[in-house]
């Protein structure tokens, strides 16, 4: 979770910055011609290698889908966890955090900016794990009492969220819970699990991603629908309950029993009637307004999570690895830049350090580098050479050499005749 440090959030590695710019920027700033090259040979080399990682990642997502047939399903906890740990090494390596969406906001917060109170349900759900990136503060304009005000909120904002769901198998979920799979989670069967990828969403706004979320009727609300209930419903049925008894003893006559009805006492009759016809209508009224009020609020939370969301499932696989592979090739693209820039071996603080400054003076960006995966992509890549604690960066000239053998080896099927 991102720290708020004088009143700027600073907190994960993500770099928000185009790959072309950042190349564009690094190659003016080294000064070196070929570094361009460098950077573009060693992310085909990246490419390839999530290119490997997607399709383990989809193999263990496979039997999880809702979508799957049943001859390809495994609704087994093992299995779940099994995509749960892969998915999790792909956010990381993406720079996705995870955070706990119901201790990063306040029902009231929500409120404010949702105008709703949502109430997240965990019934029939194994796991719910929300992952983020790319936070910034940002002030937010509502319009208030029919447009006629305008509300400035102070909000922090998240570029990218993912939510990982994991729904309990027919063994592990009660009666309950599978009516509530059946019922609310439609088209969501037992064992499954989805992935969703969200777009800009506030703090205050992640509890509305939960997939039990679900809003409840303000006190205001309430109020508006059941003051006119008692104010019109108590003097009707004080009114009716003498009518009542009339009405008991025509229906007693009716049925064989003694005593006469008098002309008056069935015109009372008749009227109790009408007031009991008036009182039904009434409270089916008030119902309808109900409901109509819940279909309101139903209708916006949608709104809220509808047009933020970007993937799902599958869809969400092939972003997040391109998503690590473009943080990948950025990290080591920055880190080999800077030990180049610098003209001397660098200690790894001292290489954060200065990735960091460079960020942060070019784009504006205040990160926390990933200053160890960027130097072991190197490391493995032979572009870095080590003497102890210190590192420094081969030439140009001498990495294009190094990263052409290492393209060319990827599919040397000469030696396999």
């Amino acid at each position: 979770m991102a720290d708020t440090q004088g009143g700027r959030t600073r907190g994960d590695g993500f770099i928000a910055v185009r790959s072309g710019e950042l190349a564009a920027a690094l190659a003016e700033a080294g000064g070196e011609a070929q570094l361009g090259d460098v950077m573009r040979i060693a992310g085909a080399l990246l490419h390839y290698e999530a290119h490997e990682r997607l399709e383990q990642l989809k193999a263990l997502y496979d039997p999880l889908d809702p979508d799957a047939p049943p001859s390809r399903r495994d609704e087994s906890p093992a299995a779940f966890e099994r995509f749960e740990a892969a998915l999790v090494e792909a956010l990381t390596r993406a720079n996705y955090t995870e955070i706990d969406a119901d201790s990063v906001h306040s029902r009231r917060a929500t409120k404010q900016l949702t105008g709703l109170e949502i109430k997240p349900s965990r019934i029939g759900i194994r796991r719910v794990r929300f992952f983020a990136r790319g936070f910034r503060p940002e002030r937010i304009e509502q319009r208030t009492l029919a447009g006629l005000r305008t509300q400035v909120i102070e909000a922090e904002m998240i570029s990218d969220v993912v939510v990982l769901v994991g729904f309990k198998n027919a063994d592990e979920a009660d009666a309950r819970e599978e009516r509530a799979l059946a019922q609310v989670r439609r088209g969501v069967r037992p064992g499954a699990a989805i992935v969703k990828h969200f777009r800009n969403v506030a703090t205050p706004e992640l509890v509305t991603l939960h997939p039990g979320a679900r809003p409840s009727m303000r006190p205001r609300d309430q109020v508006m629908l059941a003051a006119p209930a008692v104010a019109t419903g108590v003097p009707v049925l004080l009114n009716l309950w003498p009518a009542l008894t009339v009405l008991f003893a025509v229906i007693a006559a009716y049925f064989g029993a003694q005593g006469v009805i008098e002309d008056d006492e069935l015109k009372r009759a008749v009227a109790a009637l009408s007031g009991l016809a008036a009182v039904i209508a009434f409270v089916m009224r008030q119902r309808l307004k109900y409901e109509a009020q819940t279909l309101r609020y139903q209708k916006r939370l949608a709104d809220t999570v509808y047009f933020r969301n970007l993937a799902n499932n599958g869809g969400v696989l092939d972003q997040l690895v391109g998503a690590g592979e473009d943080q990948d090739a950025k990290e080591a693209a920055l880190a080999y830049a800077m030990l180049r820039r610098a003209h001397r071996p660098l200690a790894k603080a001292e290489l954060d350090n200065f990735a960091e400054a460079f960020l942060r003076e070019r784009f504006g960006l205040e990160i926390d580098f990933e200053i160890q995966d960027a130097l072991t992509k190197l490391e493995r890549m032979g572009l870095v050479v080590r003497e102890g604690e210190l590192f420094s960066a081969l030439a140009p000239a001498e990495a294009l050499a190094r990263l052409d053998a290492a393209w060319d080896g990827l599919f040397d099927f000469s030696k396999r005749r």
